[in-house]
């Protein structure tokens, strides 16, 4: 028989996995805003590369609060990017070294991505499992409980014994009480003082 402390460790588990679940969805939506600003990146060195080819690049780019800057590169040559190169320190690198760097690093994020989408997956299975396990357990302690109420049928005399018991109690209960009737601790329910 399942206990109630089984069944409020059950609810326990599926709110915390809830809460793991969620939390993981919270990192798979900031990593995706991650691979999806490395695609802008990539798309863009991709173009300087075929334009510079061409004998000059330019370009606007952004610097924050909506102000972008002109960009022109003369020459075949192509151009250097300021990259980080990790830890903090950034290096100059040319164009297709800085698409190299960039691919790599969407490659592992995308990696990232996959490994919290699995994560997603077993919390969401785990969640579906544990709540269908409470269901069947708290299904069982409702079937156990309803068999131990006592559902005797009166015979005809214990009918009639209670029908003289009813219609006696009005004319009692009003004699007895000439005044307000008191409410119990339980509303309007009889107490023990009645």
């Amino acid at each position: 028989m399942a206990t109630r402390e089984e069944l409020q460790n059950l609810a326990r588990i599926v709110e915390v996995t809830k809460a793991s679940f969620d939390e993981v969805e919270k990192q798979i939506i900031k990593v995706e805003e991650v691979i999806n600003e490395h695609d802008i990146t990539l798309g863009t060195l991709n173009e300087l590369v075929k334009v510079a080819a061409k004998g000059s690049a330019s370009a606007h780019l952004s610097i924050g609060s909506g102000v972008t800057l002109p960009y022109n590169h003369e020459g075949s040559q192509e151009g250097l990017a300021m990259i980080d190169l990790g830890s903090g320190i950034f290096g100059e690198k040319p164009w297709s070294q800085a698409i190299e760097i960039t691919q790599q690093r969407k490659d592992d994020i995308t990696h990232l991505r996959d490994e919290l989408q699995t994560q997603a997956q077993a919390l969401e299975v785990k969640i579906g499992e544990a709540a269908e396990q409470f269901n069947q357990m708290a299904m069982a302690m409702k079937s156990e409980v309803a068999p131990n109420k006592l559902s005797i049928k009166p015979s005809d005399e214990q009918d009639e014994l209670a029908l003289q018991t009813e219609e006696e109690q009005p004319t009692q209960q009003t004699t007895r009480r000439s005044g307000k009737r008191r409410s119990g601790m339980f509303g309007n329910e009889l107490t023990l003082d009645d």
